[in-house]
């Protein structure tokens, strides 16, 4: 299921903990968006903006974010169990107690402001 931007602004503004999970997110700009706690486990986030993005607490597991922007982000306490962020930019991200295992961060761009503590 392919979504717009405003797509998905409505369906975080009506769903506490939005389920988004498989959909096709890939290319979207989806800046300051606030996901906090959403299910978005096996969706499609390549390319997409996430740039200020709230994603605590969200459910990313093996969600392909292949070049995506999630710069500034807040992910602290995210599953991105086996999530692909080859080439994502995540500096300056939050990333304290973020689960990270089996994840591809293989060309990830990540800067002394990425806090990881």
């Amino acid at each position: 299921m392919d979504l717009t931007r405003q797509d998905v602004i409505k369906i975080l503004a009506v769903t506490e903990h939005a389920r988004l999970s498989g959909v096709d997110l890939s290319e979207l700009d989806l800046q300051g968006l606030n996901f906090s706690g959403a299910d978005l486990t096996n969706t499609n986030m390549t390319g997409a903006n996430l740039t200020n993005a709230y994603l605590r607490g969200a459910r990313l597991e093996n969600a392909d974010m292949e070049g995506a922007i999630l710069a500034k982000a807040n992910l602290k306490e995210a599953n991105l169990k086996g999530a692909n962020l080859k080439n994502a930019d995540l500096r300056g991200a939050i990333l304290k107690d973020v689960i990270l295992f089996e994840a591809n961060m293989q060309g990830a761009k990540l800067d002394r402001e990425s806090t990881t503590y």
